[in-house]
């Protein structure tokens, strides 16, 4: 299935509009008819399945998403009775860090801490579970109305002693250094403290408008 329009449904979920599009997958909101909560449907490009990078990326994401359960951290449902390779995930309402940095430039100082603590409170709970992100950065944060975060994009997150995943070869899809740790640019393993470097990255941005290194 390459795309989906208003009024297809895909098993339970009832497809009401494509909201983004990428080289590699389609995100569609819909309606879970069984709830009638709106979701989150990310499928693949059909070209991808086939790409076993991408595929060992989405089961990982899928796999970490259906395991965690915090307020930061965006939820993914359980896929059993799925007809097709797709991931269901909890619909959040507001806008990507990004997008907000990129109209303000710089936030006040109460605003950049209340969104830091929270992102710092996220990162607590995930690493307790034995989680690390490894790929943090204001495009994979999502803010509503009134500035509650959650974490987003597990795509390349590893379970603490899972096998060796690094980035020693940058390429377009893996998107800016400028919040990667130094650990990882030399492409030894991120830990925990990788996730930190970057969040201490995104809240020197929001303070001052810019990196502290490029």
């Amino acid at each position: 299935m390459t795309s989906l329009r208003a009024g297809d449904k895909l098993d339970h979920y009832l497809i009401e509009n494509l909201v983004a599009r990428s080289g590699m997958a389609s995100i569609y909101r819909a309606t879970d008819e069984r709830t009638g909560e709106p979701v989150a449907i990310k499928i693949p490009h059909p070209e991808m399945e086939a790409d076993p990078v991408f595929y060992d990326r989405f089961r990982r994401e899928q796999e970490i998403g259906q395991k965690l359960d915090h307020p930061g951290v965006m939820k993914v449902f359980p896929n059993h009775d799925h007809s097709q390779f797709y991931m269901a995930m909890e619909w959040v309402d507001g806008r990507r860090l990004r997008q907000i940095m990129n109209e303000q430039k710089k936030f006040p100082p109460e605003r950049a801490v209340k969104i830091a603590l929270q992102m710092a409170a996220a990162l607590d709970y995930i690493h307790g579970h034995g989680v690390v992100h490894r790929d943090l950065k204001p495009e994979n944060i999502m803010v509503d109305a009134n500035d509650h975060i959650k974490l987003i994009d597990f795509g390349i997150a590893a379970n603490v002693g899972s096998r060796r995943l690094t980035f020693a070869k940058f390429s377009a899809t893996m998107g800016t250094p400028d919040y990667i740790s130094p650990e990882q640019v030399k492409g030894k393993r991120g830990d925990a403290r990788s996730d930190i470097y970057a969040l201490g990255v995104m809240l020197y941005e929001m303070l001052t408008g810019k990196v502290p290194f490029t």
